[in-house]
């Protein structure tokens, strides 16, 4: 092997162990999300019955109601994760397969590594807003190895790489419902290339691909019912899609734009559309059809950024101009590619531990943790009114001696018991209708919020009394009760 072999093989190594690197550091931010505590819940009860639950088990107010635990291996997984290492274990495994998500979009890109790899970084940094331990992360996964698939098999004319799409359809219907993502990568692509084929004619004819890839479709579809909610799992994701609650959630929202920490995904699409308006490849339709139809989605959806920036790193790394010959001698690459991995290593390592020390401490910071053992330790009497954000946690901690009134399942709870749990939260409604009627004895609330504010005058008033308070929660229980 020649001395140039060599450094050429220095190099590729020295430049994707510091792309991983400073991948994995950026991915290593993600903190657990108010849901993620009924996950572990669920995970344990799962471990616990050795059965998926078909019904509510951890409510009293939708206790026996059918419930669509979509999510069922991730729970156990997380659970399993926090059992070894508590959330430092999970969110490294998180940021794990997030890393793996952006590497695979990277190995797809049809570029140099160099600008493939800036690219990934580019859009991983674009996405971290919407980074969290929570079964999204193996959507973003799935969805990646989708277009990596999907392109390859066109790419390489080699039809039979689809046959892996329903393989791992079947996986991914058993971590979380946005198995749907699949479908759309599907659809997206298989119109990408037939808008793209209508110019460049040339380049092949798609019945090469078009009915294997159309087969695997198909075939995605079939397996999504082979998991334990059965055929329900088909309509699922419509259902959640259709309740207006999930208006109200920041990340089903349109997209801020101004909003500081979406500047890098704005940043993005203005570069990406700029490379494919100067790209010196053949006019392909198909790839504005993808830019214009994600960033809609985007823009309109909030939770979609990450999707678009996966599409738009592809995007950017294919059609971004550079020098077509690498001018600087196989030392000097491998020099900088050495550079490109320390650097990636010290961020990796400044990044990372940041992260996993707050891991460390995100209970106690942004958990109402001293409230729960208040209410474990004194007895206080049920049924217990709660806020919304703190629902998971209670499951977590309190279950099932406490049974909680609402937490993060809006798909369990439906739009009906929501609006009426909103207006009263914030305000809108008397409480003391509300709290009869329900047979409500403690209510745990956010100091800060409307319905604390009311239930503070209650006291004024009679029978209620605060118990406990301190900056994360406070604790209101019927006096003649207690």
């Amino acid at each position: 092997m020649g001395s140039d072999d060599r450094l050429s093989r220095y190099t590729k190594l020295f430049l994707g162990l510091g792309f991983l690197l400073a991948l994995f550091g950026l991915c290593s931010g993600a903190i657990a999300s108010a849901d993620t505590w009924w996950h572990l819940a669920t995970g344990r009860w799962i471990l616990a019955n050795h059965a998926v639950p078909r019904t509510d088990p951890f409510s009293f107010s939708a206790a026996g109601k059918p419930w669509v635990a979509h999510e069922y291996l991730t729970d156990i997984l997380l659970y399993e994760l926090y059992r070894f290492g508590g959330f430092i274990a999970m969110g490294v495994a998180n940021s794990l397969v997030l890393t793996a998500a952006f590497a695979i979009i990277a190995h797809a890109a049809r570029s140099s590594r160099w600008l493939a790899y800036a690219a990934a970084l580019f859009a991983a940094f674009a996405s971290r807003p919407a980074f969290a331990i929570r079964p999204q992360s193996f959507s973003l996964l799935f969805g990646a190895a989708f277009i990596w698939i999907i392109r390859e098999g066109i790419a390489r004319k080699r039809p039979r790489w689809f046959l892996g799409l329903p393989c791992l359809m079947l996986v991914w219907v058993q971590l979380h419902a946005g198995y749907l993502l699949g479908i759309g990568v599907i659809v997206i692509l298989l119109i990408a290339e037939l808008l793209d084929f209508a110019v460049k004619r040339s380049e092949g004819h798609p019945r090469q691909w078009l009915l294997p890839l159309l087969g695997a479709g198909a075939a995605c579809i079939a397996v999504v019912p082979l998991n334990p909610n059965g055929f329900t799992m088909l309509t699922f994701p419509f259902f959640v899609m259709r309740l207006k609650i999930t208006q109200d959630l920041t990340e089903w929202q349109p997209a801020n734009l101004h909003d500081p920490h979406l500047y890098p995904f704005l940043a993005l699409a203005a570069i990406t559309l700029i490379a494919l308006l100067t790209s010196k490849s053949k006019y392909r339709p198909g790839q504005f059809f993808l830019y214009f139809g994600l960033l809609a989605a985007a823009l309109k959806t909030a939770r979609n950024i990450p999707i678009f920036c996966l599409f738009a790193a592809l995007m950017l790394a294919d059609h971004l101009w550079t020098p077509s010959q690498w001018t600087l001698a196989p030392k000097y690459r491998v020099a900088m590619a050495g550079i490109v991995l320390v650097a990636g290593g010290v961020y990796c390592a400044e990044a990372a531990s940041a992260g996993l020390a707050f891991q460390a401490l995100a209970e106690k910071n942004l958990y109402p943790r001293d409230a729960a053992n208040f209410i474990a330790s004194h007895h206080l009497p049920a049924n217990l009114l709660n806020d919304y954000s703190y629902g998971g946690y209670l499951i977590w901690r309190l279950y099932p001696e406490y049974p909680v009134y609402v937490d993060g399942r809006a798909d369990l709870y439906g739009d009906k018991f929501l609006d009426e749990y909103v207006d009263l939260y914030y305000g809108r409604a008397e409480p003391s209708p509300f709290l009869d009627r329900n047979h409500i004895n403690t209510v745990f609330l956010s100091p800060g919020s409307a319905l604390a504010t009311l239930m503070r005058l209650l006291c004024v008033r009679g029978p209620w009394q605060i118990v406990y308070e301190d900056p994360h929660a406070v604790i209101f229980v019927r006096e003649q009760i207690h």
